[in-house]
This record gives structure tokens, sequence and C-alpha cells, in this order.
């Protein structure tokens, strides 16, 4: 398209992080036996991918930065009012919105994988309690990514973007 350039959105971290953890809760959550040592390891590893991610939020490139598009009160209402009069920031990484969904899922996630982290102590082994957190937390955190997906969905045929090529390719038309 004439006049248009890519820039990059999304850092190979942030895709990278995306993915790998899409794929491992799914992992975890779909096909592997809770308490077995792979759903483990799985656990392990979307709990170190967390961390990871935690400190990018602080150091990563702008638009990884959790001050970026952390969800006040004013961002989202500034937000949804520029969607009703169809103003779209194409240079935008997430909205208030998405945001409050990235929070949500990474809080989550902070849970699903502390509580399967504590089953393994000896204090907590067997403990009814720390199970039920894990599984409510696990179940929480997978409705939350059907939201998120179908959000995602809706908002890149609501705007125009393809929301879903920005992630993998990390750039986007503006």
């Amino acid at each position: 398209m004439p006049g248009t350039q890519e820039i990059t959105i999304w850092d190979r971290f942030v895709r990278l992080f995306h993915w790998s953890v899409a794929g491992a809760f799914l992992l975890d959550f779909w096909v592997l036996e809770g308490g077995d040592p792979p759903h483990e390891w799985v656990g392990y590893f979307l709990g170190g991918l967390l961390a990871l991610r935690i400190i990018w939020g602080f150091i990563g490139p702008h638009n990884a930065r959790f001050s970026r598009f952390f969800p006040t009160p004013t961002r989202v209402k500034v937000h949804l009012t520029d969607l009703q009069q169809g103003h779209i920031d194409r240079s935008e990484g997430h909205n208030p919105l998405g945001g409050a969904m990235v929070i949500a899922l990474m809080l989550m996630l902070a849970i699903v994988s502390i509580s399967g982290w504590m089953l393994t102590w000896e204090m907590f082994w067997g403990s009814d309690e720390v199970e039920e957190i894990h599984e409510i937390s696990a179940n929480l955190t997978m409705i939350l990514v059907v939201i998120h997906v179908a959000a995602v969905i809706v908002m890149g045929r609501f705007t125009g973007i393809p929301l879903i090529r920005t992630m993998i390719t990390g750039k986007r038309s503006v």
C-alpha cells in the first residue's frame, strides 16, 4: 500500500514469551497429567517465563513496559471514547483493555504456578486447599484465554488491525 510503512510493535522476547506461554499452558491444561513430572516441568517453565516477563515489563522496550499499557480509569475512558469515534492508533501495542487482560492473565498464571509449586512441598503434599486453588486458578486462566482469543478476533475485525499477524511477526503497517 502506498504511503504505509512497517513498524515494530512487539519485540522478539514479548512474542516468544506469548507463544511459549500459550503453548505450555495449553499443553499442561489439556494434555499432561497433573502431578506427573512432565506437568511439573512445564509448570516450572511457565513460572520462569512469567518471572522474566515481569522483569521485561520494567526494562524492556516501550510497548513491552507495564507503564505503557497499565489500565488506569482515565486511559480506559479515553480508549473507549477513541473507539466510539473510530480513532485507532495503529502504532499502539496493548490498549488499556488489552493491558487489563495481560495483567489478569499474568496474575492468574502466577497463582497457577505458585500453587502448583507449593504442591511439591512436603508441608502442602496432599493439601486439598492448595490443590483446589491450583485447579480453580487453572480453570479461570483457561476462561481468560478464551475471552482473550475472542477479543483478539473481534477487535482485529473491528479495527482492521491484523493482531495475530502482529504477534507473530512483531510488525504492523501504519
